[in-house]
């Protein structure tokens, strides 16, 4: 990040076309370099940047402990989506991203991507299972993907807590904060910024970075007003605004409607500069130029190096480390046992999804509970059956009410006449206009509860139509769940595989030098005319920093460094398929529901017509 209070105004009007064609460049200049491993590191730095350019504004959520990172996030997205665990702070970055498809992208620190659905994201975030462990020392960061409107402009990136000791500056990755466009810094309301973090913030104003402080707790502190003076008061050189809100009132807030309370949280104002920062354009334009200027800056050391190694034997080194360790790939063999585990669990867990669903009311919870039973097809089931249960409560209460004033009634006419109605009905009695009158509002209610036992026998056969079909729809569902589980198993197999086959072709890889001879030509040729012209965002010090760095780039003789030596895998990288035995071991629950498991067998009778004939006597 850099401070772009000060780029003319010029600059800014041509810098919205600038990034598409600066990123096909450097897709091609990466496509030349990512065929030499000794760069692949830089090579990954620059698919960072190209990647950083496609992808929306990326917001950085920083601060220590306790402070209510996370639960600021899931107010942003106005649901509990994030674990909050009180003894087991967030332990992995984790980018949340707009998607369709709701789920979980973990990278593992070897180049792994495995998907798992919503519910593993507590397990590879705050879960303090042994399986927890395992995966979290592997994962380089996490991806969420939601259904958000508000992740359709921006990405934010909820951070691990900051290292502050005592007296010294807090560390934070300075390789995740070059990355992002915008860090929002966040404060407990009533705990001020410690000095560890004044340090670290301090070093981040000297490189033209100056973060939003966030007060987040305002609703537990009533002193929040003077706070935020006081810390203005201190550190408000280095901070580009303030913002006080309360992260628990607003998800409170967005889970219950409550437009009051949203008022008080005071969300608005972060909202808005979220949008503020996702339509400056030209900011993130002239940061990516900026970037890729210390990247060349990047490449040039590496190619300088490149020299002084010894091919033949930092290729040993390479093969040893990623096939020759036996200790490292039992550990990666564990991680991927661990990964295969979690998917068994799952497939359990699916063949096994209708085993209690025996009544109706178990299926509908059996539906609300499992995300992927969900679409248009079960909702309209799910609608009736509800509507069925709906119409069936209601006339339980009707016959209830019915049958209260009834039993009040015919007690007070025992107590009169000495016998109840029934027995009235079929015999003679005195005139009594009370009863009368009593006696036809309960005709009257008898009435209503006909009305309604009619709807309620309309909503069971309309219910009734479907329950076979939705059964076998649900079914294919649940097949089609438990077929994606067994083809992500099948991709990670895949993908260790394809390792082994790549380590093989190691050694051909070796002389293959003439890959970066390619991309200094190309930069020459291609890139700096690029970003010489005038229509770019540059200063005269970065065009003269870009002139002197490409320079240095040519003046690197590569061309006599041919690798002769080729070397023979050492062919001990654990390679087993990880079995995923489970077809057999759980079979998959048949849900067979009939027409008496669904409907009730106890609805109580209509209450008989009342018809009491008095004498004149």
């Amino acid at each position: 990040m850099t401070n772009f209070d000060n780029i003319p105004l010029e600059y800014t009007a041509s810098a919205n076309n600038i990034l598409p064609q600066l990123v096909d460049r450097l897709r091609q200049l990466h496509g030349i370099i990512v065929q030499n491993t000794y760069v692949k590191d830089t090579a990954k730095h620059l698919n960072r940047i190209i990647q950083d350019a496609n992808n929306q504004t990326m917001l950085l959520i920083v601060g220590k402990e306790r402070v209510g990172k996370t639960t600021l996030v899931n107010g942003l997205l106005g649901r509990s989506v994030l674990p909050v665990n009180d003894k087991n702070p967030t332990g992995v970055n984790t980018f949340l991203r707009y998607g369709e498809q709701e789920e979980v992208k973990a990278y593992f620190l070897d180049g792994v991507v495995a998907v798992f659905n919503m519910s593993k994201l507590e397990l590879l975030t705050t879960g303090d299972t042994f399986a927890s462990q395992i995966l979290r020392e592997h994962l380089d960061y996490l991806e969420v993907y939601l259904k958000n409107d508000l992740l359709k402009s921006v990405t934010i990136i909820d951070s691990v807590s900051l290292e502050a000791g005592s007296g010294e500056m807090a560390y934070f990755s300075e390789s995740l904060i070059n990355r992002v466009d915008e860090i929002f810094w966040v404060l407990r309301s009533g705990s001020k910024a410690i000095d560890a973090e004044v340090l670290l913030i301090d070093t981040l104003k000297n490189k033209g970075v100056e973060p939003l402080c966030v007060i987040n707790g305002i609703d537990t502190n009533d002193n929040s007003e003077a706070f935020v003076l006081a810390e203005k008061e201190r550190i408000g050189q280095l901070m580009s605004d303030f913002i006080a809100v309360s992260a628990t009132d607003a998800l409170e807030a967005k889970q219950t409607q409550n437009e009051e309370l949203w008022q008080k949280s005071q969300y608005d104002n972060l909202i808005a500069q979220i949008h503020r920062i996702a339509v400056n354009s030209d900011k993130k334009t002239y940061a990516i130029l900026i970037r890729f200027l210390q990247w060349l800056e990047r490449f040039r050391f590496e190619l300088t190096v490149i020299p002084q190694r010894d091919p033949f034997q930092s290729a040993v080194e390479n093969i040893e480390k990623y096939a020759g360790d036996t200790q490292y790939e039992f550990s990666r063999y564990q991680r991927d046992l661990a990964i295969v585990q979690e998917y068994e669990q799952e497939y359990e867990q699916v063949a096994n999804v209708f085993k209690k669903a025996q009544t109706l009311y178990q299926l509908l919870q059996t539906i609300s509970q499992n995300d992927y039973l969900k679409d248009d097809i079960v909702e309209n089931f799910t609608e009736k059956a509800i509507n069925y249960q709906q119409m069936l409560r209601e006339y339980r209460n009707m016959h209830s009410e019915y049958m209260r004033e009834y039993e009040r009634l015919d007690a007070q006419h025992k107590k009169i006449h000495g016998k109840g109605l029934m027995k009235a009905i079929f015999g003679h009695h005195t005139q009594n206009e009370f009863f009368k009158e009593r006696v036809n509002k309960l005709n009257e209610q008898q009435v209503v509860c006909i009305a309604q036992f009619d709807k309620v026998q309309e909503a069971e056969a309309s219910m009734l139509q479907v329950i076979y079909s939705i059964q076998s729809y649900l079914m294919d569902l649940a097949k089609k769940r438990l077929a994606r589980i067994e083809q992500k198993v099948q991709e990670l197999n895949n993908q260790r595989a394809k390792e082994k086959r790549q380590l093989k072709l190691y050694a051909d890889k070796l002389n293959e030098f003439s890959c970066l001879i390619e991309a200094q030509g190309y930069i020459k040729e291609t890139i700096q005319p690029f970003l010489m012209d005038d229509k770019l965002p540059l200063r005269a010090k970065d065009q003269e920093m870009l002139t002197e760095t490409i320079n240095n780039i040519m003046a690197i003789d590569l061309s006599k460094n041919g690798l002769l030596a080729r070397s023979q895998m050492n062919n001990k990288m654990e390679n087993k398929e990880i079995p995923f035995e489970v077809k057999e071991k759980y079979l998959l629950h048949i849900l067979a529901l009939t027409e008496t498991d669904v409907i009730s067998n106890d609805i109580p009778e209509i209450p008989r017509k009342l018809d009491i004939q008095y004498n004149n006597e």
